[in-house]
């Protein structure tokens, strides 16, 4: 696997972590299926990572809530899902059409262990190799048959300015209405509180390119914000955080927003237009 795509067994490593506690944030009870030794020894790696670990939980926890409530308002939904790694939402939520993107060999290896046709949801696969593929051509292969909900988790803090804006080009090419839940952190929380993580990402062959401010990049190219949440906010509400939240709204106020999960859809143009 490429380096980007080996961090997934760390994604997964925390979820299955999560799920053996007595009262799990996620309760991803899929996770283990996907660990091995390989797997293991990469979370391993970053076990001591506590912030982080709960940061990726409580993200996960989120992205699960806001489709949660959209599939109960719409269970023909279609959920596309790039960078999809180890993710089990398909076997976990009810409803939904369901798009799984992700490189070749993150594909087969889902496919070896949790089998889509074992999924009580409609759940179909796509490899693609970002370097040398397109993600707009990946698209065209996906008919939805309801509202396209694009979900890419802890995928852009890896991708640079320019990347996170072909992403937005090839889905607005491809779903004219649609809405993208993603997670965002900016350059300042990388730099605060990430360097321990960032070197230890760095060591297995890939980096950040955390953006200043990266919801910017998408109220610049089309997008407005419906909703966002901040991450160390719902950590206190989820008993991850035991800062209260007078506390931390004054100590950290600048960075309360600095990692949140976003919901964004297509801005009116012409919304401020007065005849």
């Amino acid at each position: 696997m490429k380096p980007i795509s080996s961090l997934a067994f760390y994604c997964c490593g925390v979820r299955m972590q999560d799920a053996a506690n007595a009262h799990p944030v996620c309760g991803d009870n899929f996770a283990h299926l996907f660990m091995s030794e390989y797997g293991v020894g990469i979370y391993e790696l970053f076990r001591e990572e506590q912030n982080a670990n709960a940061s990726i939980l409580v993200r996960h926890r989120i992205i699960d809530e806001l489709l949660r409530e959209q599939l109960q308002k719409c269970p023909e939904s279609c959920i596309v899902t790039i960078g999809a790694g180890f993710d089990s939402r398909p076997y976990r939520l009810a409803g939904g059409n369901w798009f799984e993107l992700d490189e070749p060999p993150v594909v087969s290896w889902k496919n070896e262990r949790l089998p889509a046709r074992e999924c009580h949801n409609p759940l179909q696969r796509i490899a693609i190799d970002f370097a040398s593929e397109t993600l707009e051509d990946k698209l065209a292969a996906i008919a939805p048959a309801g509202p396209v909900i694009l979900v890419v988790e802890g995928v852009f803090i890896y991708l640079s300015e320019a990347e996170i804006q072909d992403f937005l080009a090839a889905f607005q090419q491809r779903f004219p209405n649609h809405q993208i839940i993603c997670d965002l952190v900016s350059r300042d929380m990388v730099a605060n509180y990430g360097r321990s993580l960032h070197a230890k990402i760095q060591s297995l062959g890939t980096r950040f390119q955390a953006v200043a401010r990266p919801e910017t990049v998408f109220t610049l190219n089309g997008y407005c914000i419906r909703e966002g949440i901040s991450i160390i906010e719902r950590a206190v509400d989820f008993g991850v955080n035991k800062i209260p939240k007078l506390l931390l709204n004054y100590f950290f106020s600048g960075e309360v927003m600095g990692n949140a999960v976003y919901v964004f859809e297509p801005a009116d143009p012409y919304g401020d237009l007065v005849i």
